[in-house]
């Protein structure tokens, strides 16, 4: 059986195990991201290192995040990192080491983790809404990413879903992320809360109206993708979405959303996988790219 090494990009550590080719993780280790580009090729030599003493490697899957060209290997864009961006990323690894390698986006890689052996698994047509510091995500349809003509396929976050409040004020991410929700929970209770304390208030009537308003924002976001692309099963993703009660209550205002329609009601499941998603949707690509 074929082996791939997965190496995930993260603003703050790199993930990285070893994928066989019917898509179980051998390992999911990680270590502190460098803070520069030749410290990030010697922090790679190290795992290629340990990972070819743990199996025979056919292949090098990255996964990264900003606006990936995975034909050139350049990533265009911008994200915590700068210096990996619009450098010839692939082919710096391409020279190093003799083994074929491909970079992927990171959400389009825990897309395609979920419709190779996670939730999404057998659904031809799907999407997925990452909700966390900002919101993002993919749309896959029969294994093939939208990527988009500037590599800006899945950015939902940029969508205007309140017009009335001045750009950028009014998008997805800056009404309806995580970090939003936390923000305003903070401001209302006047003293700094984590995600977890506003869960464990959630009866309190100021935090239950700050969550109804997060809640309502994405569904209208998942209500608007849903027409837009017409995915059939949209799946939610981010640390938040581990908590059922996320998934249920903006299930509740979608369902109030299209009922006011009489449209269908909108298939919304929450993602299998969390912190290996980036690393084996980064192999699935990888495999599907050769």
């Amino acid at each position: 059986m074929q082996h791939y090494l997965a190496i995930d990009i993260g603003g703050t550590s790199i993930k990285y195990g070893v994928v066989q080719a019917d898509g179980n993780l051998l390992s999911n280790k990680h270590v502190p991201t460098p803070t520069t580009w030749d410290d990030l090729l010697d922090q790679v030599d190290a795992i290629f290192n340990e990972a070819t003493a743990e199996a025979p490697l056919d292949g090098i899957a990255f996964s990264a995040p900003g606006s990936v060209d995975s034909t050139t290997g350049v990533i265009h864009g911008i994200s915590a990192l700068p210096y990996i961006h619009n450098r010839p990323f692939l082919q710096a690894f391409e020279d190093r080491y003799d083994l074929p390698v491909t970079v992927l986006n990171d959400a389009n890689a825990a897309a395609l983790a979920e419709g190779w052996n996670g939730a999404a698994a057998s659904v031809k047509r799907y999407a997925t809404v990452v909700i966390g510091t900002g919101i993002g995500g993919a749309f896959i349809d029969s294994n093939v990413l939208m990527v988009g003509s500037h590599f800006h396929g899945g950015e939902y976050g940029y969508w205007i879903l309140d017009p009335n409040l001045p750009h950028p004020d009014g998008t997805w991410s800056a009404i309806g992320s995580t970090a939003i929700l936390v923000k305003r929970c903070s401001e209302q209770l006047g003293r700094p809360l984590t995600g977890k304390d506003v869960f464990a208030l959630q009866t309190d009537p100021v935090i239950q109206t700050e969550l109804e308003r997060f809640y309502r924002w994405n569904a209208i976001g998942i209500y608007n993708l849903q027409f837009g692309l017409d995915p059939k099963l949209i799946l939610i993703g981010g640390g938040i979405s581990r908590r059922p009660e996320v998934r249920d209550g903006i299930k509740r205002h979608l369902d109030a959303l299209c009922d006011a329609f009489g449209t269908f009601h909108i298939d919304l499941e929450t993602c299998a996988h969390f912190n290996e998603a980036n690393l084996i949707g980064a192999a699935r690509f990888h495999m599907l790219a050769q």
